[in-house]
């Protein structure tokens, strides 16, 4: 359950949610994985593989104690690089279910650019998962090596349309403290289907941020008011 959570949220592919495994009857350490390939890295409403596919390796651990950890790779590009590159992720925190029901978590999130390690940053993260939502929030003090205080919400949820066939949306907004200009809301609604070990998805990105820039690594164009972006998004992976 919690790798087709995983494949809801390209932007965000590591899920750091153990809320399917919390909920389970038993409570017993797991190790997992996907390998996949992607129409179009989005994390946070832009590309950070310059619009085009990328292929993504993902490993998960959940300890039966609450403690979890993982990481991913994937064959990403950003606007100002020539050719793909490494972009590597990890994460470790614990997580506990509340009486309440709710189950919460806690935990860092580093983000490393083998050919660009002045990108490198890291992140701290804090969230709540109820049945079918959870909300997390994320801050850097360093954003992409930018030197940005940074802030990013986000909520997600679904719910199952057929044996096979579940609904998914997404909603997040970044928040820069230092550079008002990169401030960004984005959402995301789709669909996610699996056949045995294989899991797809098709999703609608939507991105709306005030004053696009040249000169920033996403590749944006330049405008002078907000403007609403669209992508349509097809992951395909195989679990184990």
């Amino acid at each position: 359950m919690r790798l087709s959570y995983q494949l809801q949220q390209p932007i965000r592919p590591l899920a750091l949610s153990v809320l399917a495994w919390l909920l389970a009857p038993a409570a017993h350490a797991q190790l997992s994985g996907s390998a996949g390939l992607l129409s179009n890295y989005m994390y946070r409403g832009v590309t950070l593989s310059d619009d085009r596919p990328a292929a993504r390796l993902a490993l998960n651990y959940d300890g039966a104690a609450g403690w979890f950890a993982g990481g991913q790779v994937v064959t990403g590009q950003l606007a100002v690089e020539s050719h793909r590159s490494a972009q590597w992720t990890g994460y470790a925190g614990y997580a506990q279910r509340l009486p309440s029901g709710l189950a919460w978590e806690t935990g860092v999130t580093a983000y490393a650019f083998p050919n660009k390690p002045h990108w490198n940053f890291q992140e701290v993260f804090f969230g709540l998962s109820g049945d079918t939502v959870s909300g997390r929030l994320h801050y850097s003090p360093n954003y992409l090596g930018f030197g940005d205080h940074t802030l990013y919400g986000e909520l997600n949820g679904g719910w199952p349309l057929a044996p096979r066939l579940q609904a998914f949306w997404h909603g997040g907004y970044y928040y820069a403290r230092d550079n008002a200009r990169t401030n960004r809301a984005e959402a995301r609604l789709g669909l996610a289907t699996s056949y045995k070990d294989w899991q797809a998805q098709l999703s609608l990105d939507l991105t709306r941020q005030r004053g696009w820039s040249t000169t920033d690594i996403y590749g944006s164009n330049n405008r002078g008011d907000s403007d609403v972006r669209h992508k349509v998004v097809i992951t395909v992976a195989r679990i184990f």
